[in-house]
């Protein structure tokens, strides 16, 4: 796959994994467009990424809302030309407890960020990656999608559902590009870990 001179979007790029598939990706030559709702932290991460002279554009952003990446795709295109590949990382841990105690509220704001968030990234970047002449797509879902997590049933549901319309898509868009995936991180213990 070709990564030079290509742009991708990450949403939830300013923190965590999004962080490490920018540096990742702009060390592999493409174009990054971090997403973050966290203002703070995009700053920081976009300075980051200029100190290693990877083309970054910074765009605060709510997955939840479709108008933040209509938003962003207009800069994205303003300033590389094309969107090739997006990355649907931005994600939250939901309110994890006894389901009694999980407000709709708490569901729908899991809902809103995990699942919500993946489909307006979607709708914005794909008919931009169809202009591009094709490209990818990683959808982040969990181990908790595959499995269930007790106490967790709010990101345990979104989770699982990314999973499955990444599956879905990934067969509805195969004869236009490369791939669209599910990435399923989960977590492990670490000694001497470094990113």
């Amino acid at each position: 796959m070709e990564f030079q001179n290509k742009t991708v979007i990450i949403s939830g790029g300013a923190e965590g994994t999004g962080f490490v598939l920018a540096k990742s990706l702009g060390r592999a030559g493409m174009n990054v467009v971090i997403g973050d709702i966290n203002a703070e932290a995009l700053s920081g991460a976009e300075q980051t990424l200029k100190s290693l002279s990877i083309p970054v554009l910074a765009v605060t952003m709510d997955v939840a809302n479709p108008d933040h990446w209509r938003i962003a795709i207009e800069h994205t295109i303003e300033k590389f030309g094309h969107v090739h590949a997006v990355v649907n990382n931005a994600g939250v841990g939901g309110k994890p407890g006894p389901v009694e105690n999980n407000t709709l509220s708490d569901w729908q704001w899991c809902i809103d960020v995990n699942l919500i968030g993946v489909v307006n990234g979607m709708q914005a970047a794909v008919p931009e990656i169809k202009r591009a002449g094709g490209g990818w797509i990683i959808n982040v879902g969990s181990m908790a999608g595959l499995i269930g997590v007790p106490f967790g049933g709010e990101y345990t549901a979104t989770k699982l559902a990314v999973v499955g319309l990444s599956e879905a898509w990934s067969v509805e868009l195969a004869p236009l590009w490369h791939s669209c995936c599910g990435a399923l991180p989960c977590v492990r213990q670490h000694q001497n870990s470094s990113v």
